[in-house]
Order: C-alpha cells, then sequence, then structure tokens
C-alpha cells in the first residue's frame, strides 16, 4: 500500500494525516490497515477517487471513508501566451517574500473559511484558517518549486491580491489559492492578477497550468471556463477516514 504524510496537516493536528496513493486498492488497504497502523498512528486518511468510479468509492465507504469534497481538475495552456500585463501599470505581478507574509494573512482573514475542513463538524474549528497560514508560509520560505505572485501597486505599495503555486515540472504549474483585498475584489482586478501572473509564469518557462477547484466554488469555476479559457480534465471525489 502507497501512501505519502501531509506534513502540513500534520503539524496542525499534532498527528499523522496521509494520502492514499491514488493505485491504493480497497483489498489493499483493507489488508495493510494493521501494519499502516502500527507503523504510522493516523488520525485523518485521504484517497482521491474517479467521480463515476462507484465501484471504488462504495469499496472505500464500506471501510469507513466518507465524502468530503468534489474537485474539479481544470488545465489551461499558456506557452507563448501574451496577456499584455504590462497594460495594467502601476501594478504588476512581484514574486513575494516573508516580509508579505502579515498582508497575506491580513487578506485571508477578511474572508470566512470555506473549505473541507472549515465545514467538517468532525474537525476542529479555526483549523482550516491556520492551515492556510501555514501553506502560504511554506510556499514562501521552504520549497523553492513553489511561489505566491501579489498584483502590487508600485506607487503605493499595495497588496491588490495573490495567487500561489508550484512548479511541478519545469513547464507544469499547479495553482493552489487566489485571495483578493478586500479593497481590491472585483472582477476587473482578479483578471488583471491572472494575466499578470500568467505573463510572469510564461517568462519562466511555463507552458501549461492545472488547476483543482472545489465543486462549490461554481462563481471560481465558471470564471477559469469563460475568461482565462481553461478546459475541464477530470473530476474527483476526496474520501475521508478519520481514526
Amino acid at each position: 500500500m502507497e501512501y505519502a504524510v501531509l506534513n502540513v496537516e500534520t503539524e496542525l493536528f499534532g498527528r499523522k494525516v496521509l494520502v492514499l496513493d491514488e493505485g491504493t486498492s480497497p483489498e489493499e488497504y483493507s489488508a495493510g490497515l494493521k501494519k499502516l497502523i502500527q507503523d504510522e498512528h493516523p488520525w485523518y486518511v485521504n484517497r482521491l477517487c474517479d467521480a463515476n468510479d462507484l465501484k471504488t468509492i462504495h469499496a472505500f465507504e464500506e471501510l469507513g471513508f466518507r465524502f468530503v469534497e468534489l474537485r474539479m481538475f481544470r488545465e489551461l495552456k499558456i506557452e507563448n501566451m501574451q496577456m499584455g500585463s504590462h497594460s495594467f501599470f502601476p501594478y504588476e505581478a512581484v514574486q513575494l517574500d516573508e516580509e508579505s507574509l502579515p498582508a497575506l494573512y491580513n487578506i485571508i482573514r477578511s474572508y470566512p473559511a470555506d473549505d473541507r475542513f472549515s465545514r467538517d463538524p468532525l474537525i476542529p474549528a479555526g483549523a482550516s484558517l491556520k492551515r492556510l497560514e501555514l501553506y502560504l508560509k511554506k510556499s514562501i520560505t521552504t520549497v523553492k518549486n513553489e511561489f505566491i505572485y501579489g498584483l502590487v501597486n508600485h506607487h503605493t505599495g499595495e497588496l491588490a491580491g495573490f495567487r500561489n503555486g508550484e512548479f511541478t515540472t519545469k513547464k507544469s504549474v499547479r495553482y493552489f489559492y487566489r485571495f483578493m483585498n478586500s479593497t481590491h475584489n472585483t472582477p476587473a482586478y482578479a483578471s488583471m492578477l491572472e494575466a499578470a501572473v500568467i505573463d510572469a509564469l510564461v517568462k519562466r518557462g511555463a507552458a501549461r497550468v492545472e488547476a483543482i477547484t472545489s465543486g462549490q466554488n461554481v462563481e471560481e469555476i465558471n470564471e477559469a471556463f469563460s475568461t482565462l479559457g481553461f478546459r475541464a480534465e477530470k473530476t474527483q471525489v476526496l474520501l475521508r477516514k478519520i481514526f
């Protein structure tokens, strides 16, 4: 049975949080469960399944897993794409550093937490926001292939919003989060941020962007398809088991 430890969630909850490899079958999980518990003493285990693979979904449900989230995977080809973000002056995408963390935290704290952790009554209150803060800090301070680009006004220094993600290969990028400052939370500024980030990524050699969106976030899905040109790759469901 193959699995990985989610380090941020493990730090947050003080117990191991694991994600099963998508090739791990219900039978392999059941056969290896005793050893998994002995080796890792897990608290929370995830398994992603194709949304239409009802056989596998139901088999994991029989083993104590429960549905927590529908995910839509989207793709955008950006090789040689020119978004023309130079016309947004004095706004420009700037790669943020550790000094920007307080401003990032202020932005995310202005929004109500709305993800699978905040909605799950079995997860301690406040965990969702703390988890997001830890992931943003990780993007800036510990992982070379991750990034956070902010849309910054060079006249005032004001941060209008930010987008973070990682290079999964030299030419492929996966997006994580996007937040707009409440003072700039409009479609126009959001579009400026997206265009400026794409320009910055193209300059770094990126040719493809993958984004993963919760099925609940209909606004983001519609925007990605209608404005940016993303196309749907696949849909999956996230199952979890709490020990």
